[in-house]
């Protein structure tokens, strides 16, 4: 069979590799900053290079003459995983075979970009991923299938997001081929309990941690915003920059003191009075040393002390 996929990082990558050991034909489509080297995650481009499958990186993929080039390769699917340009209803209608989506999202919840951290922040008990047909709705598409994961009160984004890209690659494996009979089973979305965000609505710019928010919401965006080697929340003790790797999960009761003092320290963390309660820190850096342990530099912060 021929396969098109579309994507980026490991999930993609898995689903490649699967697709080669079943014996299939793959026309591997890059998003343009993949520059072919391994990261965080493994290059598709890399993969794909290494693996000696075609590969292209269009400008624009729903170009007439790129549709009519994709119509002639025979796909069986097109599969996206994570790529990053909105399908056209032109690429749609000329392509002559299905298109998918695996959105890194429970769908209807969390359509657009930055699944994981609006799943975090939202207080969702699960995450997870979801293939779906694709439509010109921003993933809005009829379900085919989902595969969730829990979120545990100590969880952070990086940890979310590592999860659920491995539900993704198992979801691929256990939808292949995509039968005609998988993809009629078609569940059409709830749009009364569908969530969309764009880009921008979660400003990952802003870092700096605001210990005057309500306890639960703030205990909620410190986790979403944990993702190396991407971001950290930051926050500071005289002059010091420190980054916050890891919560606590159980939250202890309001302390009578100003927001983001330091109500305990020991070298397993340290307690921050917010609005309405306390989070421990179990994970502190202090990024001008960076070779000191967490433990160190928890050690180094007092009672009393006040976060800026």
């Amino acid at each position: 069979m021929r396969f098109i996929l579309c994507g980026k990082n490991d999930a993609a990558v898995e689903s490649l590799e699967y697709l080669l050991e079943k014996g299939d034909e793959v026309w591997a489509i890059g998003v343009a900053g993949d520059d072919g080297r391994d990261g965080w995650q493994r290059s598709f481009k890399g993969a794909a290079t290494r693996l000696d499958v075609p590969f292209d990186q269009p400008r624009r993929l729903n170009d007439d003459a790129f549709v009519k080039r994709l119509h002639d390769f025979g796909p069986a699917a097109l599969i996206s995983i994570q790529y990053d340009q909105i399908l056209k209803g032109n690429l749609f209608r000329g392509i002559g075979c299905p298109c998918l989506n695996l959105h890194f999202a429970l769908l209807p919840r969390h359509r657009g970009v930055a699944p994981i951290a609006w799943a975090l922040f939202s207080g969702d008990a699960e995450a997870g991923v979801t293939l779906h047909h694709m439509v010109e709705g921003i993933d809005a598409g009829d379900l085919i299938a989902r595969k969730s994961i829990p979120i545990g009160r100590e969880d952070t984004a990086r940890e979310v997001y590592d999860g659920v890209s491995a539900a993704a690659a198992a979801l691929f494996r256990e939808s292949y081929p995509f039968t005609p009979a998988l993809l009629a089973q078609r569940i059409p979305q709830d749009e009364g309990a569908a969530v969309y965000h764009k880009a921008g609505d979660f400003d990952f710019s802003k870092r700096r941690i605001d210990w005057g928010r309500p306890v639960e919401e703030l205990h909620r965006w410190i986790r979403a915003m944990i993702f190396p080697p991407m971001q950290w929340p930051e926050t500071g003790l005289d002059g010091r920059a420190l980054r916050v790797m890891r919560l606590h999960g159980a939250i202890g009761p309001a302390a009578a003191v100003p927001p983001g003092t330091i109500v305990a320290s020991s070298p397993e963390g340290i307690d921050v009075a917010a609005v309405g309660g306390v989070i421990r820190v179990t994970g502190i850096e202090d990024s001008s040393r960076p070779n000191v342990a967490p433990a160190g530099v928890a050690a180094s912060i007092r009672a009393g002390d006040r976060l800026g």
